[in-house]
């Protein structure tokens, strides 16, 4: 079982392998790559868990609530 702690760690590992690669100077070699993205998916969250962790945070039009323009529309109009 993988722990929330594992996940947030997987989560991270996989955001600094993802800008390691899309700013390399040179390609890795490509054991180096498979190591390392085999390493980031071993805690990866699987996609409903990332659904139930971030479910209250995602408003009705299917986006974060703090980044959702449709939301802040509604809520800056005046009130009458």
């Amino acid at each position: 079982m993988t722990l929330a702690n594992e996940s947030l760690r997987a989560l991270k590992r996989t955001h600094q392998f993802l800008r390691d690669i899309s700013c390399a100077p040179k390609m890795m070699p490509a054991t180096e790559l498979r190591n390392r993205a085999m390493s980031c998916l071993h805690h990866y969250p699987f996609d409903c868990q990332l659904d139930r962790r971030w479910a209250d945070d995602v408003c009705e039009h299917g986006d974060m609530r703090i980044w959702c323009r449709k939301c802040k529309e509604v809520n800056d109009a005046p009130v009458d």
